[in-house]
């Protein structure tokens, strides 16, 4: 290390490193700052970057919802424009027929044709809901079919048939746009198409009001309730051929039959609501040989597909001890569902499987 002597030289050297560590700091800050402005310049032009892309794509939502949004609002001005006529047709019938006081006139059309309205949306928010909707529609048709009558009968005394008809109609109109509208959405949510349910509905008209009986009571959707409809009504689903129909009206038949005799000779008991088969012989009866040595093998009936299907369902509710080894017609039916006829097959192929040991049952 060299040793300075001078003073002057030492003050001189001293004051060159101080300048050099400043310059040093200052460029450090500089080159700080400078990061952190592009750092700020990039942030800015990421969120305007991002602002574009939030415009571009509100946008592009918006312009492809422009024509639901347009047909939305056509709905809605022809459901809303019935109404109002209608509501002014009832105001002056109040007014001139019932001489209700100018002031309270309107009130007539709120009780007559808000009625109906009032029963049409209360039917769709519970629809919306996924509750239940009642009698809401069949009251809903009841309250406008009277404010259509009324608006006919004073139309026809006042104006003729035709206007009676033209006032009659519109009571109606509005409540059967909105009718029309609630089942395409109805249709869209459950994913049958319209032109599905009308065909149903015109070709099996008994299965189709089956099947919305059952969509109802069990609240299930309408492909659930179809199937439902036709395993109840024919034992066999919709993908069944015709041969297999007549088949299984035939079995159907006979079980029917079998499981009547059955009843009425005390082989079913009601527990709790449920059908269950009384299988355990009386105490007194003779003693076999045992299951355990009896070696004959058991040979298992065919099944139907839908039989053997919800007999492995069965199978693995019994492994899980959810269901008894020997379980009812009736306790199949009320966990997997299907038609009576179904869970007698599977009740009786499982009592094939696990005969009944009577040696140690009496014990």
């Amino acid at each position: 290390m060299t040793m300075i002597y001078d003073p002057r030289a030492a003050r001189t050297i001293a004051k060159a490193e101080a300048a050099k560590t400043n310059a040093q700091t200052e460029a450090l800050r500089e080159q700080t700052r400078q990061d952190r402005e592009d750092r700020q310049a990039e942030t800015a032009r990421q969120e305007r970057k991002e602002r574009r892309q939030e415009r571009r794509e509100r946008w592009e939502r918006w312009r492809k919802a422009a024509p639901d949004t347009a047909l939305s609002g056509l709905w809605a001005a022809l459901i809303v424009a019935p109404l109002l006529l209608a509501w002014d047709a009832q105001a002056a019938f109040a007014a001139k027929v019932l001489h209700i006081p100018a002031g309270m006139s309107w009130l007539f059309p709120l009780a007559i044709e808000a009625g109906a309205w009032v029963c049409a949306f209360e039917a769709h928010r519970r629809a919306s809901r996924g509750a239940p909707v009642g009698s809401l529609p069949r009251w809903m048709w009841v309250l406008a079919g009277i404010a259509a009558t009324i608006n006919a009968a004073h139309g026809t005394a006042d104006y003729g048939i035709a206007a009676g008809l033209a006032l009659g109609t519109l009571s109606l109109l509005g409540v059967l746009l909105h009718h029309i509208r609630q089942n395409l959405n109805a249709a869209e949510a459950t994913g049958v198409p319209t032109g599905s349910r009308l065909a149903r509905w015109l070709h099996f008209p008994l299965l189709a009001l089956a099947a919305a009986r059952i969509a109802t009571r069990a609240r299930v959707d309408q492909s659930t309730a179809w199937e439902a409809a036709w395993i109840d009504r024919h034992g066999v689903g919709p993908a069944a051929s015709k041969r297999d129909r007549k088949l299984a009206k035939v079995i159907v038949k006979r079980q029917m039959t079998a499981d009547r005799k059955a009843a009425e000779n005390g082989g079913f008991v009601i527990v709790n609501g449920v059908i269950l088969r009384t299988t355990l012989p009386p105490l007194d009866a003779p003693t076999e040989q045992p299951a355990a040595e009896v070696s004959t093998p058991i040979e298992q009936q065919k099944l139907s597909d839908r039989a053997a299907s919800l007999l492995d369902q069965a199978l693995a509710a019994i492994e899980a001890g959810e269901l008894p080894e020997r379980p009812s017609a009736n306790a199949l039916r009320k966990r997997f569902g299907g038609a009576m006829e179904t869970a007698q097959e599977v009740r009786d192929a499982l009592s094939d499987m696990h005969p009944v040991d009577t040696e140690s049952e009496a014990a």
